[in-house]
């Protein structure tokens, strides 16, 4: 297949899912990189108690995230010693796992494991949720597409409040293994001005420790109430900065979105992006939404807005998590999802918005599909 038939598959298996053979488990876990929730659950079911693969990867590199539906046409299967895909038993490719990360085995200096401080999302990207935590659940307002205390309480597989010093020790050996190209720092939503001095630690711990000038990657704090905010993140030595603005129509945002909207606008949220590219430079500011939940029409209009401003988005496939208020509900087809991302990726084209790659890239985004569709232009 070519590089345009992969994208079309990866799209198909974050909507449609995908079931495996226990015996194409067998080495996930041990051998190949396992789940380890440290946020959210994006399996279309649970499995506690079963390890399942984070990720795999397509014959052409392309990354996908592993989601679990025991109805879904798409099939695993270890087959002469190889992992085959299948659909509705025909074979389409051979799939390869992931590798497990030497620093999975091993702990910090106060005992914990490393694997439940961070971890590795694709093949690059280094993963710590520094607090597990979101106020929205306790008044029943949480985002609606959002299973974060669901996924904690069926696997509670990492620790959710992580000592500043364990993440900078995991952040070290990660980066010492060679194959961590840069981090994402991201966390539920609580106190705004604790949060700006937790992660302006965690980055000045992980720079210590790592011995980086500015570390690679990027945070996705609350949006910043005025520039000063936005500033002392960029002190802090990190390379870019996110805001997961999640939905563009405002209307929709307010509705699935009931106790964010409230507390951050719609406008709040430009207005953070926009800063922010003054303070960080064009390549180095993301908004993130999650795709699938609004029209086309308005969803591009917000990746034109952000790439006018000289902002990159990272859209994430959504697909209905068990946990969620949206459980049980149908994504978008995939053809919806490769004419809506190709024409998002024409627009950054035609903007010349530098893609970013150097803090978040294809190799590290199995659940997005934007920087698959800018590999297509030439862009990696």
């Amino acid at each position: 297949m070519d590089a345009e038939k992969y994208l079309e598959l990866k799209a198909e298996l974050l909507v449609d899912g995908v079931n495996v053979s226990e015996l194409a488990l067998q080495e996930v876990g041990s051998k190949y990189k396992e789940q380890n929730h440290g946020l959210f659950g994006w399996d279309f079911e649970d499995h506690a108690g079963i390890n399942l693969p984070d990720d795999f990867l397509l014959p052409d590199g392309t990354v996908v995230q592993f989601r679990m539906n025991r109805s879904s046409p798409y099939f695993i299967d270890l087959k002469q010693g190889k992992t085959i895909l299948t659909r509705d038993g025909i074979e389409i490719c051979h799939v390869r796992w992931i590798p497990r990360p030497t620093f999975y085995r091993q702990r910090t200096s106060s005992g914990n494991l490393m694997v439940k401080i961070g971890q590795i999302g694709g093949e690059d990207c280094l993963f710590f949720c520094y607090q597990n935590y979101c106020s929205h659940f306790s008044r029943n307002e949480q985002c609606l597409f959002c299973n974060l205390v669901s996924t904690s309480q069926t696997y509670n597989s990492v620790i959710k409040s992580k000592e500043i010093r364990d993440i900078g020790e995991v952040a070290r050996e990660a980066f010492s293994e060679g194959k961590v190209k840069h981090v994402l720092l991201t966390g539920g939503c609580f106190n705004h001005q604790k949060e700006i001095e937790l992660v302006s630690a965690i980055v000045r711990e992980i720079r210590e420790k790592t011995g980086f000038d500015r570390v690679p990657g990027t945070i996705l704090p609350s949006p910043a109430r005025n520039p000063d905010e936005i500033k002392r993140y960029f002190d802090s030595g990190i390379k870019a900065i996110g805001f997961s603005l999640e939905i563009w129509d405002e209307k929709l945002y307010q509705a699935i979105c009931p106790g964010k909207s409230r507390s951050v606008s719609h406008a709040e949220f430009v207005n953070s992006v926009r800063t922010a590219v003054k303070i960080f430079g064009a390549d180095n500011v993301y908004g993130v939404f999650v795709m699938g939940l609004e029209p086309r029409e308005t969803f591009l209009e917000g990746v034109k807005t952000l790439a006018d401003i000289g902002a990159n988005v990272v859209p994430f496939v959504w697909s209905p998590n068990p946990g969620s208020k949206l459980e049980g509900h149908r994504a978008p087809t995939s053809r919806w999802y490769i004419d809506t991302v190709m024409e998002a990726a024409e627009i950054f084209v035609k903007a010349k918005i530098p893609a970013g790659t150097e803090n978040h890239c294809y190799r590290c985004d199995g659940n997005s599909l934007l920087h698959d569709a800018l590999r297509l232009q030439g862009i990696v």
